[in-house]
């Protein structure tokens, strides 16, 4: 009788303990992983501008916006590997294919620009 007592009172008290031992959510995170996932934000926002830049750009320019986006992502898989790019990749269609406020398209060809020419002067 006491040991199925005993596996219940165990298993009853197994939630709480867990919860009592998991940390809040800015405690988990270093301050590098923290920094990652920033910089892993700011792929993804670049890769929205991008997506959004080329559709609102005419149909003649977009040839030459889709070479400027290649050249952001092969420096992406280049320097920080295929994961990351794959963010910039998945933005970029999210950006290409979601309806946009037209107004605003000033707006991200100019970010998309100012991206693409702060790249230039790394070089």
């Amino acid at each position: 009788m006491r040991f199925p007592l005993l596996v219940l009172a165990t298993v009853a008290l197994l939630p709480l303990a867990a919860i009592a031992q998991t940390p809040k959510p800015e405690q988990a995170l270093s301050i590098a992983e923290q920094e990652d996932l920033r910089f892993e934000e700011s792929i993804r926002n670049f890769g929205f501008v991008s997506g959004a830049a080329h559709q609102c750009l005419p149909e003649a320019d977009r040839t030459a916006h889709d070479r400027e986006v290649l050249t952001a992502f092969s420096g992406l898989v280049r320097l920080f590997g295929s994961d990351r790019a794959f963010f910039y990749a998945a933005a970029f269609g999210a950006g290409t294919s979601m309806s946009l406020d037209k107004t605003k398209c000033a707006t991200y060809i100019e970010d998309f620009r100012a991206a693409m020419k702060s790249r230039a002067r790394g070089q």
